[in-house]
C-alpha cells in the first residue's frame, strides 16, 4: 500500500503494516485557496530527512541526512558519556550535483550523502533485511551499524499538515544493534557495550514554518528487556500522535506529551510527561548538538540535547517500569521549509 491513493488523496492515521512508497508525485496538492499547485511548489515543497542514532552508556552517536531540495544538510556527532569527550561533524551541499540520493520507501532503498572524502550511507540491506548505517569520514572516523526490525512494531503515522499538506514519519527506538564505531574517542564493539538504535524517517509536504520538541531514548533495563521511547509536541498531532514507547519491540501508545523546560537554558533539567500519566520522566542534559542554517527562504534552528532519563513509564497493561539513567535525547527545533 502506497501512501497516496489512486484518487490523489493521502492516507492518514497510524499504520500497522509497512507503507510501500511516499508517492508524493501522485498527491493532489492544492494551494490554500483551492487551486492546483504548480510544478515548482510540488517539487520544492516536498522535504525528507532521516536520523539514526546509537545509544549506550559508553557512546552516543547521532547521524542525519536532511533534503530540503535547495540544499542538503548532514551531520554526525559522537559523545563519550564516561569521558564527556565530544566530536561533531557538519556538512552542507547543494540539492543538485550528485551529492546525495534518497528513497521514497521507508522500508526499502538507500540514502547517501557524499562531500569529498566524507560519506554517510543509510539503507535496508536487500540480502539480510537489516537496516544499516555506514559512515566513512576523512579523519578516519568510521561506523558500521545494523539492526533488525523483524520482531518490532515501528510507529508509522501520517497526519495532515496545514490545510493542504501532510507529514509521514516512521519511528523506531528500543532495538539492539551490532557493528562497531572507530574514532579518536575510542573503538567500540556495539554488541559488547549493549548498544541500541533509534530511527526517525520523515517525509512530506510539511508546514511552511514549524516548531517541535522531541523526546527519545533507547536502552536495556536491569531485567534485560529492551526499552525505547519516542514522543513529540508541535508536530504530528492533527487527529493522531506519534507518542509511544516499546518494551521488547511491543508498542505502547501514549497520549499527548508535555515538555516542561527553560527555553533560555536548554541545559537545565527537562520534565517530560503525558496527558494520560503513562510517561513521567526527568531528563538531565549532558551535551548538545546545535545547528543553525539560514538560506533566506529556508531556515533551521536546531538543538538536540543528549543526556539521561529517569522516572517511570506505565504500559498498556498497567505495569509501571522504572527508568534509571537511560541515555537519550530531547530536542528543540524551528524549521522554515
Amino acid at each position: 500500500m502506497d501512501l497516496i491513493d489512486d484518487r490523489g488523496r493521502v492516507r492518514t492515521g497510524i499504520f500497522k503494516q509497512p507503507v510501500g512508497s511516499i508517492n508524493y508525485r501522485d498527491f493532489n496538492l492544492k494551494t490554500p485557496m483551492g487551486d492546483k499547485a504548480g510544478k515548482l511548489r510540488r517539487w520544492f515543497g516536498f522535504n525528507q530527512f532521516q536520523f539514526m542514532s546509537i545509544i549506550s552508556p559508553d557512546i552516543i552517536a547521532g547521524c542525519a541526512i536532511v533534503d530540503t531540495r535547495l540544499a542538503v544538510v548532514a551531520f554526525l556527532y559522537l559523545y563519550n558519556p564516561k569521558t564527556r569527550a565530544f566530536k561533531n561533524y557538519q556538512f552542507k551541499a547543494p540539492g543538485f550535483g550528485g551529492f546525495h540520493k534518497t528513497s521514497l520507501s521507508p522500508d526499502n532503498g538507500a540514502w547517501l550523502f557524499r562531500s569529498g572524502a566524507n560519506e554517510i550511507h543509510m539503507a535496508i540491506n536487500p540480502q539480510t533485511g537489516l537496516r544499516e548505517l555506514t559512515v566513512r569520514l576523512k579523519d578516519g572516523t568510521a561506523i558500521d551499524m545494523a539492526y533488525s526490525e523483524q520482531d518490532f512494531s515501528p510507529m508509522r503515522i501520517c497526519t495532515p499538515a496545514d490545510l493542504t499538506g501532510f507529514a509521514f514519519t516512521q519511528k523506531v527506538a528500543g532495538v539492539r544493534c551490532r557493528g562497531e564505531i572507530r574514532s579518536s574517542l575510542r573503538n567500540f564493539d556495539l554488541e559488547t557495550i549493549n548498544a541500541c538504535a533509534t530511527l526517525d524517517w520523515t517525509a512530506g509536504y510539511l508546514r511552511r514554518r514549524c516548531f517541535w520538541n522531541w523526546s527519545c531514548f533507547s536502552g536495556v533495563l536491569d531485567d534485560g528487556r529492551v526499552i525505547g521511547l519516542n514522543g513529540a509536541c508541535g508536530v504530528n498531532e492533527t487527529s493522531y500522535t506519534e507518542n509511544c514507547f516499546w518494551v521488547d519491540g511491543g508498542l505502547n501508545k501514549v497520549d499527548t506529551l508535555i515538555f516542561d523546560y527553560d527555553p533560555a537554558n536548554l541545559h537545565d533539567t527537562w520534565h517530560v510527561t503525558s496527558a494520560d500519566g503513562k510517561v513521567d520522566l526527568q531528563f538531565t542534559p549532558e551535551g548538545c548538538q546545535t545547528e543553525k542554517n539560514n538560506f533566506l527562504i529556508m531556515a533551521s534552528n536546531f538543538s538536540q540535547i543528549f543526556g539521561r532519563y529517569n522516572g517511570t513509564l506505565t504500559t498498556t497493561d498497567g505495569e509501571v517500569i522504572t527508568i534509571r539513567d537511560q541515555y537519550g535525547f530531547t530536542e528543540e527545533h524551528y524549521a522554515k521549509w
